[in-house]
């Protein structure tokens, strides 16, 4: 059982590579001017952990501190989707968080991340920035007697690691600029190891930038009137695992199918509707171990629902939301789920039967509780 999870958890973290191998393609193309779009910069971060629950068996530390390197690639709107999304930065960062206590660690993340410019001025701009990636954490639960058991705030030592801030940057010069503002990013494994309360710190930043060439703020648009706006039936396989609520418990598998119809609006956006149905391995054996449901367990571990989504796509990346009601509840729960990730497009032909495959990541989660990471691949017809 082991020797499967950690089979599994390798393969979520080559996916977690395969993301960052996409967005790194958004640099990739050089040219000889190609510099004139690159900076490099760093941002030090100051606040503290935010205990979101009374189960953490920890003394929050007064004061939390980290460090973000960037590699930063202005988009200049030579692809579509770069202009209609306002000439967002794309960025490869590497954050390392000294959480204040030595119960709680030390964290390294590795992250892409998208910046959108929310209010443009003549050498300023304010911005939102987003960005998930592959973090490791030096301290987690352990059982070993000679390790800190009582810790119980992460799981393991390979987890999700998600960054958000809001800022205000400005220029200092032709090629020097620095910004301020604030920020919060989390530290989970999204319930694949328990326990995994997870680590959220918020607080403050200060950083700057060097640009190669120059720093650019004002970009000339194209004419783009022209956009597709296809509607599309497609189907896609899901599959995830998770630990059962007990510590160092069993690990339950779940596979699923989905069909949907999606419409694109606006050249740039996705909205869907769809039905999906997942098997989940730990209601199975629930039923089997206190008799219920005899001699139909496998079928009433079987959950469906229904769901909305919304994603947002940048060329062939998108950042889907989902938001489903379950139609059946085998065994009581919740009846909202929500789902948050990301999609890759490595094929799009409008031509063929099949308009395009992708492959995704998702956290599902229940209100602002984690249930698993899911990934999956899916078609458009």
């Amino acid at each position: 059982m082991i020797n499967t999870y950690f089979l599994f958890y390798f393969y979520i973290v080559r996916i977690r590579f395969l993301i960052l191998i996409v967005f790194l393609s958004f640099f990739a193309k050089a040219s000889n001017d190609s510099l004139k779009n690159i900076s490099f910069g760093m941002n030090y971060f100051g606040g503290k952990i935010f205990l979101h629950t009374s189960k953490i068996h920890a003394n929050v530390p007064p004061y939390s501190q980290a460090v973000e390197l960037n590699y930063n690639k202005q988009t200049n709107g030579n692809k579509i989707w770069q202009q209609r999304f306002g000439f967002p930065e794309t960025a490869l960062n590497i954050t390392i968080s000294d959480h204040g206590e030595k119960g709680f660690g030390y964290a390294i993340g590795v992250y892409p991340s998208i910046l959108f410019r929310l209010v443009n001025f003549q050498y300023s701009y304010f911005y939102f920035k987003i960005g998930g990636g592959i973090g490791v954490n030096s301290k987690h639960w352990e059982r070993d007697a000679h390790n800190d058991s009582t810790n119980n705030i992460l799981g393991s030592a390979i987890n999700n690691f998600t960054m958000m801030q809001t800022g205000f940057r400005f220029r200092l010069n032709n090629y020097w600029t620095a910004q301020t503002g604030f920020d919060f990013y989390h530290v989970s494994n999204a319930g694949a190891r328990k326990p995994n309360f997870g680590i959220n710190t918020y607080g403050v930043f200060v950083g700057t930038n060097y640009h190669l060439n120059y720093f650019q703020n004002h970009f000339s648009k194209v004419e783009d009137s022209h956009r597709e706006n296809p509607l599309y039936i497609g189907l896609q396989t899901m599959g995830s695992f998770a630990e059962d609520k007990i510590v160092d418990g069993p690990i339950y598998y779940n596979y699923g199918l989905n069909a949907n119809i999606s419409k694109m609006y606006r050249g740039k956006n996705k909205v869907a509707l769809g039905a999906e149905g997942v098997y989940q391995s730990k209601l199975y054996s629930l039923f089997k171990n206190k008799s219920m449901y005899v001699g139909r367990e496998r079928q009433a571990a079987w959950q469906y629902s229904v769901f909305a989504m919304h994603e947002f796509v940048f060329g062939k990346i998108g950042f889907p939301m989902h938001l489903g009601y379950y139609l059946n509840k085998p065994n009581a729960g919740y009846s909202i789920y929500e789902k948050l990730g990301i999609t890759y497009y490595p094929y799009r032909n409008q031509k063929t039967v099949i308009k395009d495959v992708y492959f995704s990541l998702l956290l599902k989660t229940h209100y602002a509780t984690a249930d698993y990471a899911e990934w999956g691949v899916g078609f458009h017809f």
